[in-house]
């Protein structure tokens, strides 16, 4: 039991340098800064339907700047603000969005999908099945050309119902990896790598 201490203040060691120089928000130049503004620019653009699900999809793409798992921490609408993160954290908020919006929206997860060139440790991803008028079709906001039911990956394990409890499964298990790939970066001056941490809407 003494030794719980001790490992502890050994972990908080090894997490909080990774916290302190992720990089701070980069929001792209934008009007919109919020869920909200999401919101409202899509009510006012006129569009309904799968044209409105797109106009959502678009304009959360491009609020994003860097994908990110170095900002795990970050809830959806926080990554959002800040213009950076993962498929759990854009995905989710377009999410919400469409939700406000009317849209019946049900988040799901594949534990490993076709992406290129991402190592094999980092293909999970999670993105939404959106019903509307008696269709279900994926949606996803990683790339500029996604539209409704076109999406830039494929699945090659089930496809989950994105819950509460395996969204923090994937976070505690990525998290290790983030931290010794970042504490590696340092040691060795190769710099952090693209499947962690890029431009948004770029293969890794």
């Amino acid at each position: 039991m003494k030794k719980i201490p001790l490992v502890l203040a050994g972990v908080a060691a090894a997490i909080t340098p990774v916290i302190l120089a992720a990089p701070g928000p980069e929001p792209a130049q934008r009007s919109m800064h919020t869920v909200d503004d999401v919101v409202a620019a899509c009510r006012a653009s006129g569009k309904t339907g799968w044209d409105l699900v797109n106009e959502a999809t678009g304009l959360v793409y491009r609020m994003y700047t860097h994908y990110s798992c170095w900002h795990l921490w970050l809830s959806p609408a926080a990554s959002l603000e800040a213009g950076h993160g993962h498929s759990g954290q854009y995905n989710m908020v377009l999410g919400q969005i469409l939700e406000q919006l009317g849209f019946q929206v049900r988040p799901v997860h594949a534990a490993r999908v076709r992406l290129e060139h991402h190592p094999w440790y980092h293909t999970g991803h999670s993105w939404l099945r959106v019903i509307h008028q008696g269709k279900e079709l994926d949606v996803c906001a990683s790339r500029p050309g996604n539209t409704a039911g076109s999406v830039a990956f494929v699945p090659v394990t089930e496809v989950l119902d994105r819950t509460r409890l395996n969204s923090i499964d994937t976070t505690v298990a990525l998290a290790p990896i983030v931290i010794a790939t970042v504490w590696k970066s340092w040691l060795t001056g190769a710099g952090i790598p693209s499947w962690m941490y890029r431009p948004f809407g770029l293969s890794a």
